[in-house]
């Protein structure tokens, strides 16, 4: 500890920055806790909500049928749900959900206020949509005016992102006439994939013997799983990559810093070697400043790591889920970011006290240059290089004798831009992913059922040339989770950029594939694809494959309603205005272009913040790794520029020659940054696209790159003046004579 104390008290404000870039870094590489943070507290709150394994939307079924199911070979406990599309107030429209609460086992509500209703005309709603003490008026879909009182605020982890009033079954089956309930949840024994699929299918056998069917496509949690894990575990590991190339920039740092912090000790290592100390115990005496620096980074790096997690995970869950997570710490990547931090200063210690301890004597005592310039072939080809005035010629002589000095500022310099770059490029690519999703659609709003199943019928809008019925469901293709959609051959909304073959034709039994999805999953022209719906699995031709960054199937109107069980039906309305000429039956819900477009920025904006936070953490890393690397090489030129400031040159000259030396370094490193900002969005991006089975596209974001560079220009100038501030200012003499 006294070591490092006089080590501070010779260069604190070199320390300082070593520990703060440190510090910088080993926060960062506390994202890799993000996907146990997040994961531990959704699956914590999923736990206590009674989060179900499997969730089937069917037609209306009663008491008898759900005692069959829960007889099902694997099913633990089964729950009935009604779920509908209500308006309240004459203008709020939201869900209106029934459940069992003297035998709720899943979906428990977590109360933030009041209690569970009791007495008919009792709900609870959802956080922001009322308070208690409130009285509701139900007006759709049967308008009788009845009101109902709020006596809870609370919500479940199934309905936590959108607003949702909770009522008891039989007084939300009564008040909407709908028949009984029409959700089935279900908790199995075993909750591995096969055995939720086995049940689903027991559970159709049950639902046909009884007239029913599913009208939504099951939807699975196997292995604890919730519906967000795979988008934490994407993003989680995206910004992990981030927090690798910030972990990596600081150990380059800690090089630097150690390296100077150990040659600042040459003159005093050799008078020691002189009189008898042998070469292991000075050498271990010196490692114990890298690792003193380190250990008091990892005392501010930690706990700003559980604070980076902490925040990206709560970020990332009330975004995608409306929760917000308790506060978790990852001991194992703590761990192994202290012991990682360590290593890696006690390995890069141990070369620089080697080198030091291994220097002649006679060099050592004199505290000068120990591998003078001009003794490699290649810098008595550079000295004989015109370069112009002398300022220049010293820029180049400094630039290619100390090389790993010069690579190791090339390297910080391309991390920081190549970071910046990629972060810009990754928002312009989901930007213009969201857009290409709909470049092939011409409608201007579109209207949703907010019913399930197919409640539309197909005659709805006859009459109006303005808009045209459709079918929006989920599906799947070789255990991938699918869009369908079922449109009519002829329709005025979409235009498909095909990639290969032709449009479906009606009646056929015909399918438009994506063309990233269909080529990751080996189908082309001519196959059979097997599409899992509801109703089971229905099998069609691919005629075509559409070139519209999704994954999707597009399918005749008639062919798909008729596979669902509902010839003509329909659960959508296109249009190509903003209002919908049509008596829709069920509540609906209708968004515009614009609309959906303003929530995609919004989506939008949530991932950048997330991302440019990480990235301007590399990015800070980077100049700081930057700013002790050029402290390094003005420490070892001082005497150097003490002789230059000794014939009369002044502190303007020595910015010039400092300023001359960076511009080659500096455009090298943006240079590189440049490129490997391409080469790592595309590399994410493709990551992406693979682990999806869907085409994204990697955008690069060609506008950012002058801001990027003019930034980093900027900064090394600026870099360059407070250098030569800071070397300038000590004793001309001192310097000369080589005295501590």
């Amino acid at each position: 500890m006294r070591t490092l104390l006089r080590q501070f008290g010779r260069a604190p404000a070199r320390i300082l920055v070593s520990i703060f870039a440190l510090a910088l870094a080993i926060g960062a590489i506390g994202v890799f806790a993000i996907p146990s943070i997040s994961e531990g507290s959704i699956h914590a709150i999923a736990a206590d909500d009674g989060l179900a394994d499997i969730m089937l939307v069917t037609t209306p079924i009663d008491d008898d049928v759900a005692d069959k199911i829960s007889s099902i070979v694997g099913v633990a406990s089964v729950n009935r749900e009604l779920e509908l599309g209500a308006i309240f107030d004459g203008e709020r429209r939201t869900a209106f959900v029934g459940l069992e609460f003297e035998d709720q086992q899943m979906d428990l509500i977590g109360l933030e206020a009041g209690r569970l209703p009791q007495t008919e005309g009792e709900v609870v709603v959802s956080t922001g949509f009322a308070e208690v003490g409130d009285l509701l008026t139900l007006t759709d879909p049967i308008d009788r005016g009845a009101e109902l009182s709020v006596v809870g605020v609370g919500n479940t982890i199934w309905w936590a992102d959108g607003n949702v009033v909770f009522g008891e079954l039989d007084d939300v089956t009564a008040l909407t006439e709908a028949g009984g309930a029409n959700r089935i949840v279900i908790t199995a024994s075993d909750d591995n994939i096969e055995s939720l699929r086995s049940i689903t299918d027991d559970v159709r056998v049950v639902l046909t013997d009884a007239g029913g069917r599913f009208v939504d496509f099951p939807i699975y949690l196997p292995d604890g799983t919730t519906p967000i894990d795979s988008d934490i575990q994407q993003i989680s590991t995206l910004i992990g990559l981030l927090g690798v190339v910030a972990g990596l920039v600081a150990l380059v740092l800690l090089a630097s810093t150690t390296n100077t912090l150990i040659t600042e000790r040459t003159r005093e290592v050799a008078v020691m070697r002189a009189l008898g100390a042998r070469s292991r115990p000075l050498r271990r005496r010196l490692r114990r400043i890298a690792v003193g620096i380190t250990a008091i980074a990892l005392l501010i790096g930690l706990p700003l790591g559980v604070l980076i997690s902490n925040l990206i995970a709560r970020m990332v869950l009330q975004e995608f889920v409306g929760i917000t997570p308790d506060i978790g710490v990852n001991v194992v990547v703590l761990v192994a970011s202290a012991v990682g931090a360590l290593l890696g200063a006690r390995l890069v210690a141990a070369r620089a006290a080697r080198r030091v301890t291994k220097l002649p004597l006679a060099t050592a005592l004199r505290d000068r240059e120990g591998s003078p310039y001009g003794r490699r072939w290649s810098e008595r080809l550079m000295a004989s290089a015109p370069f112009g005035n002398l300022s220049t010629r010293i820029a180049v002589r400094s630039a290619s004798h100390r090389r790993a000095r010069s690579i190791a500022v090339v390297a910080q310099i391309a991390a920081g831009v190549g970071a910046a770059i990629t972060i810009a490029s990754l928002t312009t690519s989901v930007n213009e992913f969201n857009t290409a999703t709909r470049n092939s659609w011409t409608w201007q709003s579109v209207t949703y059922a907010r019913a399930y199943g197919l409640p539309f019928d197909g005659a709805i809008v006859d009459g109006d040339p303005d808009s045209e019925v459709g079918i929006e469901v989920d599906g799947a293709v070789a255990d991938w989770d699918i869009e369908v959609y079922g449109i009519i051959p002829s329709s005025l909304f979409i235009d498909p950029d095909l990639r290969d073959g032709r449009w479906i034709e009606p009646g056929a039994h015909e399918a438009v594939l994506s063309a990233g999805f269909a080529e990751r999953n080996g189908l082309v022209v001519g196959d059979m694809v097997d599409v899992e719906l509801a109703s089971g699995v229905a099998q069609y031709r691919i005629v075509g494959t559409a070139d519209d960054f999704n994954r999707a199937v597009y399918l005749d109107h008639g062919d798909l309603s008729s596979d669902l069980g509902s010839p003509g039906a329909a659960n959508v309305v296109w249009s190509s205005n903003d209002d919908v000429a049509a008596a829709f039956p069920v509540s609906t819900s209708t968004s515009t272009i614009t609309g959906i477009n303003e929530e995609d920025g919004q989506g939008r904006d949530a991932i950048v913040l997330i991302f440019g936070a990480i990235g301007l953490v590399v990015a800070g890393v980077a100049a700081l790794a930057v700013i002790s690397t050029m402290g390094v090489n003005l420490y070892e030129r001082r005497h150097e520029f003490a002789a230059l400031q000794a014939i009369g040159a002044r502190r303007r000259r020595l910015r010039s020659l400092v300023t001359r030396e960076l511009i080659p370094l500096g455009t090298a490193g943006i240079g590189l940054g440049v490129i490997a900002g391409y080469f790592g969005n595309r590399a994410i991006i493709g990551s992406f696209e693979a682990s999806n089975s869907l085409d994204i596209g990697a955008v690069y974001a060609v506008g950012a790159v002058p801001f990027v560079i003019v930034g980093t220009v900027v900064g090394l100038l600026l870099l360059a003046a407070l250098s030569v501030r800071g070397t300038s200012r000590r004793p001309v003499a001192i310097t000369l004579r080589g005295a501590a």
